[in-house]
């Protein structure tokens, strides 16, 4: 069993009573041989210098060429305005989960960060003596960039993970010149097809961010206002999935940092 199946099993409880009057695509918080399989092809055996079409992938992939027909039907109906405070409810929810999963599996200190610095990432990681060893962010992603290709350029299953432009430039900032400790974003993919939780640094996201910039801004939803002041970002930016590191090397770096410190740059 993988570590974000253990991570499934350990949460799936919580997730699906917090869903219990919602209705999800059937695969949400799931996993199958499928999508093992979708996870070796589209993830492990791919490259960023030589990304593999989603064509090529249906080819390679039994039971993809109809997950691709059944996804693009659900996922291309106009979707229900996202309401902010249940947004931050589910986010909060999934970061408990991992929060609580690193702390019983791997006896790891992890905490939400402090609520008086909002602005710092939502997560740390602390040592025995309570300081701290890095900061962290989860962001879910439970709907694939359907139009991808042709709105940015990219396949959706790769381009389809996301920051909030705005708020990440604001956080880099903040990372450069206040925190002096890692930093790192933890991508929850949680597509029909491929699924598992992936990071990056914050040195990865500045790095690409001067390359990419604004990739894409979508439209607006009545769930981005709040008594009609916009409080949702809009303008993204699309990480690279193909350049992020898996669920065990990232808890690997987080045990490493627990028993030798931090070592900086």
């Amino acid at each position: 069993m993988t570590a974000y199946e253990e991570l499934l099993a350990f949460g799936q409880d919580r997730i699906f009573d917090f869903f219990k009057n919602i209705s999800l695509y059937d695969s949400q918080f799931k996993y199958s041989a499928f999508n093992a399989e979708c996870y070796e092809a589209m993830y492990k055996n791919n490259s960023q210098d030589s990304i593999k079409t989603v064509k090529e992938l249906k080819e390679e992939i039994e039971g993809l060429k109809p997950t691709c027909k059944e996804c693009g039907a659900y996922f291309m109906n106009p979707r229900n305005n996202s309401i902010k405070k249940y947004d931050v409810m589910l986010g909060r929810l999934l970061e408990d989960v991992i929060i609580d999963f690193l702390k019983e599996k791997y006896k790891l200190n992890v905490t939400h960060g402090d609520n008086s610095n909002k602005k710092y990432p939502d997560c740390m990681l602390l040592s025995g003596d309570k300081g701290i060893l890095a900061y962290f962010e989860v962001k879910y992603h439970g709907a694939p960039f359907i139009s991808a290709i042709r709105k940015i350029g990219r396949y959706c299953y790769e381009g389809s993970a996301t920051l909030d432009l705005g708020k990440l430039v604001k956080q880099i900032e903040i990372v450069e010149s206040e925190l002096d400790r890692p930093v790192f974003y933890l991508h929850w993919i949680d597509y029909p097809c491929l699924k598992g939780l992936f990071f990056e640094t914050s040195d990865q996201v500045k790095n690409e961010l001067f390359t990419q910039g604004e990739a894409f801004e979508r439209e607006e939803r009545t769930g981005d206002f709040v008594d009609d002041k916009k409080k949702g970002y809009t303008k993204k930016f699309y990480s690279k999935l193909l350049e992020m590191g898996t669920l065990e090397e990232f808890i690997d770096l987080l045990i490493d940092m627990k028993k030798n410190g931090v070592v900086m740059n």
